[in-house]
């Protein structure tokens, strides 16, 4: 009997099943192994295996079985026969072998260069990323401009951020790839397109090309990525924004430099209403460094405490009672003097100061409140303004409801007033959730600018809004004009049908209170009343008006002939 170290005949033949297995595996690569590789991969496979090593190893097979077979008998391997075998496995299969590990090598090489493609790429839209678009510029800059012309694009998705956050990420994904491949429809084999991360994709054309050209394809692109996609059987849309500018190799001016005025292009046209375009211009420069500059001094003023709550009291039409008081942002600018957010809410919202800026102004209102209230005054309600944004916040109503705690103010006494055009976007569910919190919560909810943003009346329905604020555009000069008068009465009286009252904005003269008191309107606010004030003058205001029972309008007209012209 063989020891355990002496292989056995059976487990010999074995040994040589498995050889001989390998051997036609790797002979029949083409069709096993190396099925969908690269056909330079087969190739080198296949002319490993010509047909003189196919006969050097059927010979090495015959060999094999030989000795094989003479040492599963018992008998002694034939030392001619081993050394034969030997001979042909160190120089007949030397080349085959030589070939295999050739190919072995271009494997190799091929994964290590599909590792570095998938690190230039990205994974999500398939474009290159951003690693591949700094070593574009890198060539770029060294020299290696494709033509001596480069129109730069800088695009951004437009309401990305409502998709991704209503409907979850996947949406988003499903948006970007989407405007991912609209993009590339755009593209040329000279050009380059890459995304940089989030919603944010850049555009390099090498060529010359008149600007009515380059407006025309960034119109095409912007088209495109509008038309609607579909995620979840449900229809969708995204935007985009596009800044462009122009390159010459001539001037010197490296690459990055035209990309980072491509980006102040696209600031313009973020800001200029969206999915538009916009052409770079040296003054362009100018305006972002002065935009930038207020930011700074916004930073500084929040430090400095030099934002400050105004106050505007809302009155009935009829009586001239108090019925609630506005907070209205003011800024004590140390040069400018008093700014209204006019000259600072864009800005602060484009640095992301917009929740600070609330934060400071609610806890300055509600400390005032706090103060009159103690005092014995009689304020029915206090109304904050919140932007969309602030909306989207999902901490927003537990950070209102601690401050009105804070200070000891019950919810009932605080309303809400939120843009009409907020009710109706149905991409963000959290701002909604939100107005519904903030109802539950006990707040007053107001539906600011009604009139300008065509809120429906399902969007009325589903949410319990206390007050209607009738946009000034409907107000102004209301008197000599019948048809505004019409339309005026009519949101009053849908307010009324909804059970909601009805406050008119920016009244301004006698004429204008007196129209809107025969048309029914219930409040009124504006210069007309009072103008914003600084909270330390709210207390003498009251005073001076509430003592008398009315308010009464001057007469100058029958309030009928508004109506009947």
């Amino acid at each position: 009997m063989a020891s355990d170290a002496t292989p056995t005949g059976h487990q010999a033949r074995q040994l040589l099943g498995k050889i001989i297995g390998v051997w036609s595996d790797l002979r029949n690569a083409d069709v096993t192994l190396l099925k969908d590789a690269d056909p330079a991969l087969i190739r080198m496979m296949n002319g490993a295996f010509t047909r003189d090593a196919i006969r050097t190893f059927t010979c090495f097979e015959d060999m094999a079985r030989h000795v094989i077979t003479r040492f599963a008998k018992g008998g002694d391997p034939d030392p001619v026969g081993l050394a034969e075998l030997a001979r042909f496995v160190t120089t007949e299969l030397s080349t085959t072998i030589g070939c295999v590990v050739s190919a072995a090598r271009l494997v190799a090489d091929l994964g290590g260069r599909d590792m570095e493609r998938l690190a230039l790429t990205d994974e999500l839209t398939a474009l290159p990323n951003r690693r591949a678009f700094h070593e574009v510029m890198n060539r770029a800059n060294k020299g290696g401009w494709p033509d001596d012309h480069v129109t730069v694009m800088q695009i951004d998705l437009d309401r990305f951020k409502q998709i991704n956050d209503g409907l979850g990420h996947a949406a988003g994904d499903a948006a970007l790839r989407h405007a991912a491949k609209a993009m590339a429809f755009h593209i040329r084999r000279e050009d380059f397109i890459a995304r940089l991360g989030g919603d944010e994709f850049t555009l390099l054309f090498f060529e010359r090309m008149p600007e009515t050209a380059m407006a025309e394809r960034a119109a095409h692109i912007i088209t495109d990525i509008a038309k609607p996609f579909f995620f979840n059987d449900r229809t969708c849309t995204v935007g985009a924004s596009i800044g462009i500018a122009y390159g010459n190799r001539s001037d010197g001016i490296p690459l990055d430099r035209h990309l980072a005025n491509a980006d102040l292009a696209l600031y313009t046209a973020k800001n200029g209403g969206r999915s538009t375009y916009r052409f770079f211009t040296p003054s362009l420069r100018t305006r972002v460094e002065e935009c930038e500059a207020l930011q700074g001094q916004i930073r500084q003023g929040l430090q400095n405490n030099e934002f400050e709550p105004f106050f505007q009291p809302q009155i009935e039409g009829r009586s001239g009672h108090l019925v609630g008081i506005e907070v209205l942002a003011r800024w004590h600018h140390p040069t400018r003097g008093l700014l209204t957010p006019f000259h600072f809410l864009d800005a602060a919202k484009d640095a992301d100061l917009l929740e600070s800026l609330d934060s400071h102004l609610v806890d300055h209102a509600f400390s005032t409140m706090r103060g009159w209230l103690d005092t014995g005054l009689t304020i029915p309600q206090l109304s904050l303004n919140l932007t969309a944004d602030r909306l989207r916040h999902v901490n927003l109503v537990e950070r209102l409801v601690g401050a009105a705690d804070r200070f000891g103010l019950p919810m009932t006494l605080i309303a809400v007033g939120i843009l009409e055009s907020a009710m109706i976007d149905s991409t963000a569910p959290q701002m909604l959730q939100n107005i519904h919190d903030l109802s539950d919560a006990g707040f007053r909810i107001e539906l600011d600018d009604f009139g300008t943003a065509h809120a429906s009346i399902a969007n009325l329905r589903n949410f319990k809004v206390d007050r209607i604020k009738i946009d000034q555009s409907f107000v102004k000069d209301i008197h000599p004009y019948s048809e505004l008068a019409k339309i005026t009465a009519a949101m009053i009286g849908l307010a009324h049908a909804l059970r909601m009252d009805a406050l008119a904005e920016g009244v301004e003269t006698p004429e204008e209170r007196l129209v809107l008191n025969a048309l029914g309107c219930d409040h009124i606010q504006g210069f007309g009343v009072s103008r914003p004030m600084p909270g330390c003058d709210v207390p003498r205001w009251i005073r001076m008006t509430q003592k008398r029972k009315t308010l009464p309008p001057r007469r100058l007209f029958r309030a009928a002939d508004a109506l009947t012209g």
